[in-house]
């Protein structure tokens, strides 16, 4: 076991991405193996926050009192077997690709920062560009090893219903409490999972490091495709934007993977590093489709072509990929705008704030409505950008000293309007202790109780994740 005590020593476990502040910490403990581990849950009764890579946005990771236990050193990856792959929880997402690069597997999951541990990924329930056709993090989780505050172990596998106790290594039994509350019917990561007959596995993904500690994970991985086939499309006026993604959204001429918007102010920053942007461009889309087999390209393109044809976009100006190298161009001017902003906060000296808010389908169009209307002409920077095909966008707040008062006002509006339309406060970030006040208006006093009481089951001493969701 390495133990870090110092405050220098103990410092770079109290940021991540979020520039969160206030966070406190006794001592550090790097276990070296699931054995050390579990002794020091056995025998340490201080609260426990687990730490991952520092990419998160919520402050999950940060502490408010305790202890940080660091699993850096749970980093070993096996080799691919029968389209599953065993890894520890510190394996980053870049190791993960960098793994699998030569091999004919494919993961999907793509969020944004690549150094982004896999056991964060799966503690907030990570997604990415991709979600729009392959689902989040907890589609590809067959089975996770687990280890509670307590230091009792469990293996959780994909067919282990709430319905039955799981069965701890000591022998004793936990049972699935009787609640009402169900998760929103969009892509969301706010607080636990719960729907009924669901499997033990989707409670713990998600629920940002407060009901169990992953030592161990198998991930599912899909059949890697030949290509893909991407493109960025520029439009004069955002409306146009929204109108083809409906389009998209009711169609099956194409199946795209991904649907990624930048508005007006995305592509002002953006222009300064690309400034082949088009100038009257007022939105853009980045769209993906994988293609499995590299001989249907140039008919998937055609086809692509063929219906984005007078459908209001700069077709003469916007980009096409024609080969690997152009894709991966492509991902990375995707990439850029979530790095401009947080370099943005970091040079002001700014906590982050910036939604990660979505809604059902239905009230799609009238998000984007609201959205404009409240935010366009108060004077106070922001850009939108993100996953448009789930309804999921992230608006960034950039207020200067005077108007922190504006922006925190300006977010409590959008999150009640998100909340009135059956939406979350949060689809893919987790709730950490940054987004707890909108969680608890978003699924009410009730519903609170029900999900303290599935925390009660698994940690009764609230020794794991103490801040985090509840």
């Amino acid at each position: 076991m390495i133990r870090k005590t110092s405050k220098e020593s103990i410092a770079p476990y109290l940021r991540d991405a979020s520039n969160y502040s206030g966070g406190k910490a006794e001592e550090v403990l790097i276990p070296e193996s699931v054995d050390e581990l579990v002794c020091a849950l056995k025998d340490d009764l201080r609260p426990v926050t687990i730490s991952g890579a520092g990419t998160g946005l919520n402050a999950s990771r940060i502490p408010s009192e305790g202890i940080v236990i660091s699993l850096e050193r749970f980093n070993e990856m096996k080799t691919v077997k029968n389209g599953e792959i065993w890894l520890g929880p510190a394996v980053t997402l870049l190791n993960l690709q960098e793994h699998l690069k030569n091999t004919n597997w494919f993961y999907p999951p793509n969020p944004t920062e690549t150094n982004a541990s896999i056991g964060g990924t799966l503690a907030t329930n990570a997604s990415g560009s991709r979600s729009y056709k392959f689902g989040v993090t907890r589609n590809f989780v067959n089975a996770a090893d687990c280890i509670l505050a307590d230091g009792r172990r469990v293996m959780v596998k994909r067919g282990h219903k709430i319905t039955e106790p799981l069965l701890m290594d000591d022998d004793s039994e936990i049972g699935f409490p009787e609640i009402k509350y169900t998760t929103p019917n969009c892509k969301n990561a706010a607080g636990y999972f719960v729907q009924p007959g669901m499997d033990w596995l989707d409670l713990f993904i998600g629920s940002d490091g407060t009901l169990g500690i992953f030592v161990n994970i198998c991930l599912k991985l899909l059949p890697r495709p030949d290509t893909f086939l991407s493109a960025v499309l520029f439009f004069e006026k955002e409306k146009y934007c929204w109108d083809l993604v409906s389009k998209i959204k009711s169609t099956t001429f194409v199946s795209p993977c991904s649907l990624e918007y930048f508005d007006r102010f995305s592509l002002e920053l953006l222009r300064e590093n690309y400034p082949n942007i088009p100038l009257q461009a007022e939105a853009a889309l980045f769209f993906e489709e994988d293609v499995a087999d590299q001989n249907d390209y140039d008919a998937a393109l055609l086809v692509w072509v063929e219906f984005l044809t007078d459908k209001n976009i700069l077709m003469d100006e916007s980009w096409f990929a024609h080969d690997q190298k152009d894709v991966q161009a492509f991902h990375e001017f995707r990439h850029q705008i979530p790095m401009l902003v947080n370099e943005k906060n970091s040079r002001a000296g700014r906590e982050k704030i910036g939604t990660d808010m979505a809604v059902p389908d239905k009230y799609f169009d009238d998000m984007m409505t609201f959205y404009n209307k409240t935010l366009f002409g108060k004077g106070l920077p922001y850009v939108i950008f993100g996953h448009l095909g789930d309804n999921h966008l992230h608006i960034n707040l950039l207020p200067d000293s005077s108007q922190k008062k504006l922006a925190e006002s300006l977010y409590d509006e959008l999150a009640r309007k998100i909340i009135s339309w059956e939406g979350t406060v949060s689809a893919e970030h987790g709730i950490g202790k940054k987004k707890k006040k909108y969680f608890h208006e978003m699924v009410g006093e009730e519903s609170i109780e029900g999900l303290k009481k599935i925390k009660n089951v698994l940690d009764p001493q609230t020794r794991l994740g103490r801040g985090n969701v509840l």
